[in-house]
């Protein structure tokens, strides 16, 4: 929530309401600090890009690269001489990498003075060019499913109807269940095909705790195989409860997790960490609040030159498997209305499933 700001003027309370909503509605961040450099409004963009929900910690905690931003602050505030900070590099209070260009001014209400702050996050919007191609990319990708599904579909119907024969003419009953094996297991490919062809929201939605299936996911791995590595959590308790395909969330978490297992070598950790994010941009959309899982790993980390394409069918950096994993993780977020994005260095990567939050 912003902080209203107090001075003599009273406007009406229409008019104060509105200009406060525009504020709010902005993308910049927006900062007004008093002479003690203290908060006395500061806008949900804002808070989003310093990475905190409420109680914002003195701007001047701020870890800025190669500078001291509360020497700027003052300075602007003694001289009145407005500054711009192009690609501001900071550690946010969540302890999250940021670069913006931050424009430090004076601004005056009824002859007082406080510093105006604006920060514009310039690496977001680079990513927003990022998620659209990675949503051309998705839609591109389902194209060419679609076109290898007629050749899958048709073998794999003949596989069923045999595995049917043979479990109507068997007299041997102890080997039915291999059967029974063979028509489950060829009608989950079945659906898995059609789920990435799909292109509409699933309608088997349903309001639940977004931590529901990060502790599933976490309980799958933690006792298969995987005692070299430890799981950790990083939630964030206040996150509205949101309106999700529970299975489709959990097959592309287990997807990207196993993928995160599979980049670390000898042992290591696996965080899985929530957060909120407001005035959120995925496409064309911007979302007045999405939820964001990620799942960080201290791994060998993804080749420079491999980053962009590892949302491919077939595109893979290990020595096993097909490279289907991350390409069904997207289409099956993608489904949500959301998107995944990853971000690489060697021993940390970072996945991120974004998923709009909404009430409908």
């Amino acid at each position: 929530m912003p902080i209203k700001l107090n001075t003599k003027r009273k406007p009406s309370d229409n008019y104060s309401r509105f200009n406060y909503e525009v504020l709010d509605n902005l993308r910049t961040g927006i900062l007004i600090l008093d002479h003690d450099l203290d908060y006395i409004f500061s806008n949900s963009a804002a808070y989003a890009i310093l990475g905190i929900s409420s109680n914002l910690p003195k701007i001047t905690n701020l870890e800025c690269e190669g500078l001291d931003l509360e020497l700027y602050l003052k300075k602007v505030f003694g001289n009145n001489q407005s500054i711009i900070l192009r690609d501001l590099k900071f550690k946010n209070f969540d302890s999250s990498e940021r670069i913006v260009d931050c424009n430090i001014s004076t601004y005056y209400v009824n002859k007082m003075k406080y510093v105006l702050v604006e920060l514009n996050e310039t690496a977001r919007l680079y990513n927003i060019s990022i998620d659209k191609s990675l949503l051309e990319q998705q839609k591109a990708t389902r194209e060419m499913i679609k076109g290898l599904s007629h050749e899958i579909k048709n073998p794999l119907g003949g596989i069923m109807g045999a595995a049917q024969l043979i479990d109507k003419n068997l007299k041997d009953k102890s080997v039915i269940k291999f059967t029974k094996i063979i028509a489950k297991e060829s009608e989950r490919l079945l659906k898995m095909i059609n789920s990435l062809t799909s292109t509409s929201t699933s309608n088997e939605r349903e309001i639940l705790c977004i931590h529901e299936i990060t502790d599933h996911v976490i309980d799958l791995f933690k006792y298969d195989k995987t005692e070299n590595i430890t799981f950790l959590k990083d939630y964030d308790p206040s996150i509205p409860e949101i309106i999700l395909d529970k299975n489709q969330i959990i097959q592309s978490l287990i997807n990207v997790v196993k993928n995160a297992i599979q980049a670390i070598v000898g042992s290591g950790t696996i965080t899985l960490k929530t957060r909120t994010m407001l005035k959120y941009t995925i496409g064309d959309i911007k979302y007045d609040l999405v939820v964001k899982i990620d799942c960080i790993d201290d791994g060998i980390g993804i080749p420079e030159e491999k980053i962009n394409e590892i949302f491919f069918p077939m595109v893979t950096t290990k020595n096993e498997g097909m490279g289907l994993g991350l390409t069904i993780a997207q289409s099956l977020i993608t489904q949500n209305k959301g998107l995944i994005e990853c971000q690489s260095k060697q021993g940390k990567t970072v996945f991120s499933l974004i998923l709009p939050w909404s009430q409908d």
